[in-house]
């Protein structure tokens, strides 16, 4: 059995129970499931069309030179600045990170990518200035960016 099917079947199985032990709780929470499910629908579809994009218009070995295990510490920091860049909500980014890595990015390229695309938001920037300060965000945005391109390393050197 898929993971995918274990986990539907566990959420089932809870919403019943909760369905059982009140019933009110368990409509307020399907509405909020399904308000949280339009806001990232079109994010993963988006990710999708992008994944199918660039399954049909960049070959396999061009990401395997970029991001593969022989581009080294080029392609993590390659990766980290594509992700710092991304405009991906985080659920969607862990589906584009896996067909990365099923196309032959190498496991230190999808760690600076996930960790960057999550941990710095370009869009959230001017947010982040205004409510923290223009000293804190830069360095709270440089030091993560570098120590997730050791962490990467570290990741990329374990797990191959």
């Amino acid at each position: 059995m898929r993971g995918g099917t274990v986990y539907l079947l566990i959420a089932i199985a809870l919403l019943a129970i909760s369905f059982v032990k009140d019933r009110q709780r368990t409509r307020d929470a399907l509405k909020a499931t399904f308000k949280i499910f339009y806001v990232v629908l079109p994010v993963l579809i988006f990710v999708f069309v992008l994944m199918g994009l660039i399954q049909v218009y960049i070959p396999k070995e061009m990401i395997v030179s970029v991001l593969g295990q022989k581009a080294g510490p080029r392609g993590i920091l390659f990766s980290e600045v594509m992700g710092s860049i991304a405009l991906f909500l985080p659920p969607a980014v862990f589906p584009f990170g896996g067909y990365l890595l099923q196309n032959g990015a190498s496991y230190g390229a999808i760690a600076g990518f996930v960790f960057t695309a999550i941990l710095i938001g370009i869009t959230t920037l001017p947010l982040e200035i205004k409510l923290l300060g223009l000293r804190f965000t830069a360095a709270r945005n440089i030091l993560t960016f570098v120590l997730a391109f050791f962490i990467s390393l570290l990741m990329e050197v374990i797990l191959t």
